[in-house]
């Protein structure tokens, strides 16, 4: 059976990707919800800079 420190571990690096994996989704979801992106082109709309 497993041990709680190698458990722990695996579910850390599972939590991590998983934050990752949002965040970027998140961001690329506001990008189109914000104009930023656009589905007729490759190429970004406009370029915010803040």
């Amino acid at each position: 059976m497993a041990d709680r420190t190698g458990l722990k571990i695996v579910g850390i690096i599972f939590a991590t990707v998983t934050l990752a994996v949002t965040l970027a989704t998140w961001t690329v979801v506001k990008g189109y919800a914000d104009g930023v992106y656009s589905l007729e082109n490759g190429t970004p709309a406009r370029i915010a800079v803040r």
